[in-house]
């Protein structure tokens, strides 16, 4: 008779997923920033409008900073070039902005060119860092203007900033504000942070996700944030989230709950895209938060956290009408993979969790880009 064994055995290891989590978290720590091509890249844009041919929020600023930021910058131009007859041309400046009026001219339709000039000018005579401060405290209640696009183009220009200061980035910069500012609109719910005590998990657990009859099918994601009104309880759930300790520690902490949530809900192409943005507007508000004051960052952290919780509430309906996909590995090298991949919302989503995985060598990071692989197709095969 055998005896039994007192000492527990090691588990069956899988030596072809361990390879490829080592390699994929190797090519992550070694990844630098390359802006060599992010000023050229940027003069290409410089007259280009916030919106696409097709109605849609243009990405590309966000995405030729994202590829420099991850060490890929030498393909955005190529990228840019493909993407080219999607982009559409600024209108012409209609009136100077009253500085001393700005409230009532936020989202007035038409004023994007006037609203870029505004920016231009304000960030020829102060400092950029006082500018993104002043205007981020103004505009973050509507962080999730046009699904975050404003304030995600505004994040991606300030972090190019912090590189090197040079007039293409300052334009950037006063394109991206002008985005945010002239797209304006809050979620439909009027929601405050109320000195809580749950921690983001606990409370994200709390949200009740909308009813199948009123959830949102495929399509723009503000129609799902127009269905939150009917969403039960959100406000009150969403105010519970306790905001206090580190800044930096929580907002590495919301970035690993969004990533949880993008694991659990991002099923098809299409849910990809959606729960790219929690991701995505999280690694934006922290980048954000290392500019503004404190006060501000909590603002930043709460409506980061309002935002991926809007889309868990908003699209849990659509998500689990599919079922979940099979664990995947993460390519080798992830940033590269992004860039030839060549998908907007792939190389933002790249970018973003190879910056958190540097930070705190979190594996969920990993495994989310692994996942978006797997799960997105490479726009020519779409």
């Amino acid at each position: 008779m055998t005896a039994a064994l007192d000492c527990p055995q090691p588990q069956a290891r899988s030596w072809h997923a361990d390879r490829a989590l080592s390699q994929a978290a190797g090519s992550a720590l070694k990844t630098r920033p390359d802006y060599r091509q992010h000023d050229s890249a940027l003069a290409q844009l410089d007259r280009i409008s916030p919106a696409l041919t097709n109605g849609y929020y243009n990405h590309a600023p966000m995405v030729v900073e994202a590829l420099s930021a991850m060490g890929q910058g030498r393909e955005a131009l190529a990228w840019l070039e493909r993407e080219a007859d999607s982009f559409t041309p600024v209108d012409a400046e209609t009136s100077p902005l009253n500085p001393d009026n700005w409230r009532a001219l936020i989202a007035a339709p038409g004023r994007y060119a006037d609203w870029r000039a505004y920016f231009q000018n304000a960030l020829e005579t102060d400092p950029w860092r006082e500018v993104v401060a002043i205007w981020v405290n103004r505009l973050v209640f509507g962080f999730s203007s046009s699904a975050a696009h404003g304030l995600l183009q505004t994040a991606h220009a300030a972090r190019a900033l912090q590189s090197d200061a040079t007039p293409q980035r300052l334009r950037a910069l006063a394109n991206a504000l002008a985005g945010w500012a002239s797209r304006y609109s809050p979620l439909p719910v009027d929601v405050l942070p109320n000195q809580g005590v749950l921690d983001f998990q606990a409370a994200l657990n709390a949200i009740t996700p909308l009813s199948a009859d009123k959830a949102p099918g495929e399509g723009a994601i503000t129609a799902g944030y127009a269905q939150l009104v009917h969403a039960p309880g959100f406000a009150e759930d969403v105010s519970l989230v306790d905001l206090s300790g580190d800044l930096d520690a929580r907002f590495d902490a919301l970035m690993a709950v969004m990533a949880s949530v993008f694991l659990s809900l991002a099923r098809t192409p299409y849910t990809v895209i959606v729960f790219t943005h929690a991701v995505t507007g999280t690694a934006a508000a922290r980048t954000l938060s290392q500019i503004v004051p404190d006060a501000v960052g909590r603002q930043l952290l709460f409506r980061a956290f309002e935002h991926g919780a809007a889309l868990k509430a908003a699209f849990t309906p659509l998500a689990l009408q599919s079922e979940a996909p099979r664990k995947a590995l993460p390519p080798g090298d992830p940033a590269r993979r992004a860039a030839q991949h060549g998908d907007d919302h792939m190389i933002k989503l790249t970018e973003a969790v190879l910056d958190a995985y540097k930070r705190t060598h979190n594996p969920v990071f990993l495994d989310v880009i692994a996942q978006a692989f797997a799960v997105l197709p490479a726009p020519n095969t779409h």
